[in-house]
């Protein structure tokens, strides 16, 4: 990127970096010009999606029972965006111990996604959004599992060396060369002093998280793993400014679907500052994906509700309602790890395990060590 089309509308500056390029350094946040009129209507729709699955949300005696699934979801779909594949089943074995799946990098990366979101999230407790909670997040995410993708990666810290977006592995082919390295931590400390700023109630956390991400990406603070990070950023202002009261909307699917559009639009961002046409897509992404999450978590409360209605007789054990419970929020385990959770006898898991089986609600796997799963629960979750 030299000035590539960057003209007096670009929303930063550009600055001097390695190979005669020139970088981007966004302005600080917010934009000093904004037409609200332009996305009205898919702020309205967002607005009232949001504030649907917020209800929703409310109405769950155990949270975790959808927050943990949800989560996962999430993890598959924002790490595929970034080439790292794997499925939901091979997600649930590995987090239950299955030894093949061990042995599947990107799936041990995208457990390691999980991990930092959760850590995130729960770092809000005692800590705002800022560079710590994210650096934790990015340790989190790529320890043990970083690889060098044209730059040296090192997890929890910020980038050492220039990185770049798109061309042909050269940062003379760039489309987008993001803040050096230098500039970095200020830039992240203006983000952060915007998403912590004393009159953040005046405006619609739906449209800062618009502008929180966009700004994180042009940044592209850490060698790798940014779009990850950029995307648990939405889930955390969310949460941290009380729109959900559990983080119960991830975007991910949505945004692997309309991926080009995605990019595209933050690019214009940078080098039109098309702000206008960036947030209403954001908006009707963020109204899409809080649809599809109630349908999500609409199929996961029925299918619970059926189990429940269909095992729930004097001649049923209470144990078996317990472990139905249970596969909601992980659809795969060991029998021991039933027990152990549930505070009971190996025997006695095994017991009413064996009659879900021969129900048809649960199975087992021909894995090391012995799995059960219950694939209803695992297909209530894919979208669509």
């Amino acid at each position: 990127m030299d000035k590539n089309g960057f003209g007096a509308a670009k929303t930063g500056r550009l600055t001097p970096t390695i190979g005669g390029r020139k970088a981007f350094v966004p302005n600080p946040l917010p934009p000093a010009r904004l037409s609200a009129e332009a996305f009205l209507p898919e702020l309205a729709r967002a607005t009232q999606a949001v504030g649907e699955l917020k209800g929703i949300g409310r109405t769950v005696p155990n949270p975790l029972l959808l927050i943990r699934p949800l989560q996962r979801r999430e993890a598959v779909s924002s790490s595929s965006m970034e080439g790292t594949y794997t499925t939901l089943s091979d997600l649930f074995l590995l987090e239950a111990g299955a030894e093949e799946a061990a042995t599947r990098s990107d799936t041990r990366e995208v457990l390691n996604y999980v991990r930092a979101l959760e850590g995130a999230i729960a770092g809000l407790e005692t800590l705002p959004i800022s560079t710590r909670l994210i650096r934790d997040a990015h340790r989190r995410l790529l320890t043990g599992v970083a690889r060098h993708r044209g730059a040296t990666v090192q997890a929890g810290e910020l980038k050492h060396d220039q990185n770049w977006i798109g061309g042909t592995g050269r940062i003379e082919t760039a489309r987008f060369i993001p803040t050096p390295p230098a500039e970095t931590p200020d830039a992240l400390d203006q983000l952060f002093a915007f998403a912590n700023r004393p009159d953040e109630d005046l405006a619609s956390p739906l449209i800062d998280a618009a502008l929180a991400h966009y700004q994180f990406e042009a940044i592209h603070p850490f060698a790798d793993g940014n779009g990850r990070v950029g995307r648990m950023l939405i889930a955390l202002i969310l949460v941290q400014r009380g729109t959900l009261p559990q983080p119960l909307l991830y975007m991910s699917p949505y945004l692997e679907r309309h991926k080009d559009r995605y990019i595209d639009l933050m690019y214009a961002v940078s080098r039109d500052g098309a702000w206008e046409a960036w947030i209403a897509f954001f908006l009707e992404a963020m109204a899409a994906s809080a649809a599809e999450t109630i349908a999500v978590v609409e199929r996961l409360q029925d299918l619970q509700r059926g189990y429940r209605e269909r095992f729930q007789t004097v001649r049923r054990s209470a144990l078996m309602l317990r472990i139905i419970d249970l596969a909601f929020e992980q659809p795969v385990r060991s029998i021991s790890n039933i027990a152990e959770a549930l505070g009971v006898t190996y025997a006695g898991a095994a017991n009413n395990v064996a009659e879900l089986v021969r129900h048809g609600v649960a199975e087992e796997l021909g894995t090391y060590p012995k799995l059960i799963r219950f694939p209803g629960v695992v297909e209530a979750l894919r979208v669509g």
